[in-house]
């Protein structure tokens, strides 16, 4: 059965001597996942690495154009690291390292985890140096990134258990709270096109609607404050009496619905009486991939005679 879900590209990234078994596990709990909690959660997770997913390219260094294949259209990755930081590149320690900078960036979620599995240690002044190294990067990281270490393959697989859910929470709620309005652009502050099609006798009565948000600090899982927004739809009546029976819907500019401008319009039963110049909210709970914005028609009775207003809204 086909379901709604946000769909996160992961990226898994380490050196070269990052060991087939440690990917192994992470595309395995990633699999996991899938099955037992994307159509729960609503998240399913799609890996990508430089071995399967990046194609050649022209131009630049390697790194470069993997990093314009793969690492920008990812929305989180997963580092692991073992003895060595990787080859350097014009600008960083590794090849790993620029794609870490680049990912944080971005903005994106970033977990790093150093392998301390047991095995023979490495031999000579070059080993060592490599290794303290590489200890020194992952304390560097540990402001700005998950960072964490396991000991065996079991204990990978449980801090990926742990990670996958707490990612997806993340974006669930980035998803619930919408998109923020650009502030830059010259729009009405009520997010509203008067593309007005009612048939009302007053063009200036009618049942309006606009997209309103509100936001509240939160605290995230790393102790860090961040912004929550949430968005909900006002439906606000200029009519100076009660109307009764209100619905509405979103459709495109050719008059087909839109399911996906909001996950939530199934559950918005009709309201049976709107007080004069009264109002009434919906929430609002948006997708990635969701339209940008839909014609929201709104439609009642007054006086016994059924009514239309349209109009533009946009959330982003």
């Amino acid at each position: 059965m086909a379901i709604s879900a946000l769909v996160l590209q992961v990226l898994i990234s380490g050196p070269g001597d990052l060991p087939d078994e440690h990917r192994d596990v992470i595309h395995s709990a990633i699999r996991t996942w899938n099955a037992a909690y994307g159509r729960t959660f609503g998240v399913v997770f799609n890996p990508v690495d430089w071995q399967e997913n990046a194609s050649p390219g022209f131009g630049g260094y390697a790194q470069a154009v993997l990093s314009e294949q793969i690492v920008d259209e990812s929305d989180t990755a997963i580092v692991l690291l073992t003895d060595r930081m990787g080859t350097p590149t014009p600008d960083h320690a590794s090849g790993t390292a620029e794609e870490v900078e680049r990912l944080l960036k971005g903005g994106k979620e970033v977990a790093v985890y150093l392998n301390d599995c047991p095995r023979p240690p490495g031999r000579g002044t070059e080993a060592q140096t490599q290794r303290a190294a590489l200890e020194e990067y992952v304390a560097s990281l540990q402001r700005r990134a998950f960072t964490g270490s396991y000991t065996s393959s079991e204990e990978l697989r449980s801090n990926l258990s742990a990670l996958l859910p707490r990612v997806a929470n993340k974006f669930r709620r980035e998803a619930e709270a919408a998109l923020v309005p650009d502030e830059d652009e010259d729009e009405d502050p009520s997010l509203l096109d008067a593309d007005v099609g009612q048939d009302t006798p007053d063009s200036s009565e009618g049942i309006w609607p606009r997209l309103e948000v509100t936001e509240s600090p939160n605290v995230d899982s790393k102790g860090q404050l961040r912004t929550k927004r949430r968005w909900r739809l006002v439906l606000e009546s200029t009519v100076p009496r009660p109307v009764s029976n209100v619905s509405f819907r979103y459709e495109d500019s050719e008059g087909n619905l839109v399911d996906d401008f909001s996950l939530r319009e199934d559950r918005n039963a009709p309201i049976e009486t709107l007080p004069p110049r009264g109002s009434v909210e919906f929430p609002v709970l948006r997708a990635w991939g969701s339209p940008s914005q839909a014609i929201c028609v709104v439609q009642w009775e007054d006086q016994g005679q059924v009514r239309t207003t349209r109009a533009t809204v946009r959330a982003a």
